[in-house]
């Protein structure tokens, strides 16, 4: 990165600990280690970190999101400080042209994409030709920071997008991506080669994530897929005991099928010596691959080209893995089983070791001793705590925090009177503001039960809502509230898609949002995998430790973040209701961090309060 204007800081009044903290940054990048930088949402922690590895002199940077979404702000504040030359990178499927919407695995896709390749097919491919990486900078200057209009002005001029930006990346100084560009080696590889994990200074946003990141090296297989692999088998004239493998593999995910959503322990032990070396799946995946290839070159086949056997090699591969799981699960009619990693380690050891140096930032990260057990951080550490070095970063009258003692969502007190009880207070709440209410639940089944009672407790009553689900669009939910539904109730999940690295601001950048109600202490939901993660970590943690941070710091997370969508600034007023009597517990109140204005014993006293405070608040 060249010195010059895009060392200046850009905004003419920096918030307090934003220099302080991008020195501190530049300091420790320059001395390889890691740099734990814990500031609270609206703190302004990626101009503080692009400040700081400008002023540290770094050559390539590698900065990593959850989501796509996430990778607009970050690219909104690289405009800001006139850096040239930078480059994003989210998923091939959701950018590709011509298989956008064919529902196509990871392998599948892949596949497929190389096939159209090969025949010439792709004319977006084909056209790359006559790219330059300039030209990719030219449209993302033109973008405006937004990666999808980016997309699809490159698809607009005929350009295959994802390997348009993957080449204006080989020359890019700066390189926003999602998490699996640095955490999954496969990608990393098939992306960076030949550059490693040592040519790049990385930076992972909403680093608490990532004490859950073990999700992302997840390999599935439904017993559809076993039926197509041995079909696959036989067609291709491999091996008979290949496909006596996948029979006994399906009975076994068959005979211990779970129920409802959970996941269900299965011997991993079995499962290893009825699949064998795993490098013969690989083979054999590989073969039916370009057997197959070679059938739609020659024959002009149709170009959608499926590898079951690609998904059992991959299962296979990971279940060989030390240190994983396997269960079974049953979802929208499909049974399956998933292997995954039982530690974050598995996943973080040899990006954040490897890397040339490293920043974590978030506003919510467990101490500095359970960060590095967890993660297995081998370099030196360095923590910059935003709000103890410099004092709160909004004003802390700006926010009201009620707790509902009357309410819990703890599992031997649910019933129908308990999600009853909660539809009352968050209709009260409604009643008594006028802008949106963000109200989080534990679960996706908590949250259908309280609905069902909300629905009869405001029968004659009109109340705007909106619900997350899986097909919810963080844009349109945004836009929904812009375009005049400034008074609706917002119904999500914790950690989900509502609830976490998403901005619901207006024009002005302050929060569309004034009160968040967290309908009971979003505690993760106990099966199988999670007493075999809590089994893991405790060997190392210690039972206390392990609780603490599965239990207490998950919940806390989750809570701070839905809590974040409702202070974008220092103007932001809020009110935030804890609506579960154990946020009163000394551990999750040392987490939280936060103020607690009033105790609330029952619904009449609650809603005098909201009411008083909103009015005065104009939320």
């Amino acid at each position: 990165m060249e010195p010059g204007s895009s060392r200046e800081f850009p905004y003419n009044e920096p918030r307090k600990g934003q220099l302080e903290a991008a020195k501190s940054i530049a300091e420790t990048v320059r001395s390889g280690g890691v740099f734990i930088l814990h500031a609270p949402t609206g703190f302004g922690k990626t101009s503080s970190i692009i400040h700081g590895l400008l002023q540290a002199g770094v050559d390539r940077v590698l900065y990593v999101v959850r989501t796509k979404n996430e990778i607009q702000p970050v690219l909104r504040e690289l405009k800001r400080f006139n850096l040239e030359g930078y480059s994003f990178l989210y998923s091939a499927r959701r950018m590709c042209p011509l298989l956008a919407g064919e529902n196509l695995s990871h392998e599948d896709f892949w596949d497929t994409c190389r096939l159209l390749r090969l025949r010439g097919e792709c004319a977006y491919f084909t056209k790359l030709e006559e790219l330059q990486a300039s030209d990719v900078a030219e449209v993302l200057e033109h973008s405006g920071s937004m990666p999808q209009k980016a997309v699809k002005l490159l698809a607009a001029q005929g350009y295959c997008p994802f390997f348009a930006l993957k080449l204006a990346a080989t020359e890019a100084s700066f390189i926003v991506a999602t998490y699996p560009y640095l955490f999954r080696p496969d990608i990393f590889q098939g992306t960076f080669e030949p550059l490693d994990y040592e040519d790049f200074v990385v930076v992972v946003d909403e680093a608490h994530s990532l004490l859950n990141i073990t999700s992302l090296l997840e390999a599935r297989i439904t017993l559809e897929d076993l039926k197509n692999a041995a079909r696959e088998i036989e067609e291709y004239e491999l091996p008979e005991d290949m496909a006596r493998a996948l029979e006994l593999l399906g009975s076994e995910i068959a005979r211990n099928k779970p129920g409802g959503r959970k996941l269900r322990r299965i011997s991993r032990e079995k499962l290893l010596k009825i699949l064998g070396d795993h490098e013969s799946w690989i083979d054999a995946a590989q073969e039916v691959r370009i057997a197959k290839m070679k059938e739609r070159l020659e024959e002009g086949q149709p170009v959608k080209l499926s590898v079951a056997l690609a998904r059992v090699a991959r299962f296979a591969e990971l279940l060989a893995l030390e240190g994983t799981g396997v269960y079974t699960y049953s979802s929208n009619g499909r049974v399956g089983a998933t292997v995954l990693p039982l530690e974050p380690c598995i996943v973080t050891r040899k990006p954040l070791n490897e890397s040339k140096a490293v920043v974590l930032a978030s506003g919510t990260l467990p101490a500095s001793s359970m960060l590095r057990d967890m993660l297995c951080i081998e370099k030196p550490m360095r923590v910059y705590d935003v709000e103890l070095l410099h004092g709160p970063v909004f004003p802390p009258q700006n926010q009201y925090t009620v707790v509902a003692a009357e309410l819990t969502s703890r599992y031997t007190s649910r019933s129908r009177e308990t999600y009853y009880l909660y539809a009352r207070y968050i209709i009260e709440t409604y009643r008594n503001t006028a802008r949106a209410v963000l109200v989080v639940y534990p679960s996706y089944e908590f949250m259908q039960k309280v609905l069902q009672q909300i629905n009869s407790v405001a029968r004659h009553e009109k109340v705007d809502m909106i619900v997350e689900d899986k097909s919810t669009n963080i844009e349109d939910v945004v836009e929904e509230i812009r375009n005049g539904k400034t008074h609706v109730l917002i119904n999500a999940v914790a950690g989900g898609k509502l609830t976490e690295g998403i901005e619901i601001v207006g024009d002005d950048n302050k929060s569309l949002v004034g009160t968040v109600f967290i309908a009971g202490v979003p505690y993760p939901q106990p099966d199988d995998y999670f007493q075999d993660q809590f089994n893991a970590l405790q060997q190392r943690l210690g039972e206390t430790g392990a609780r603490r941070l599965l239990f207490d710091y998950t919940a806390i997370v989750r809570t701070r973040q839905a809590i974040g969508r409702a202070r974008r600034s220092a103007e932001d007023r809020a009110i935030v209701v804890l609506g579960d009597s154990r946020f009163m517990r000394r551990t999750l109140r040392e987490y939280l961090r936060m103020r607690i204005d009033k105790v609330v014993f029952n619904i009449e006293e609650y809603s005098s309060v909201i009411r008083s405070t909103a009015e005065a608040f104009n939320v």
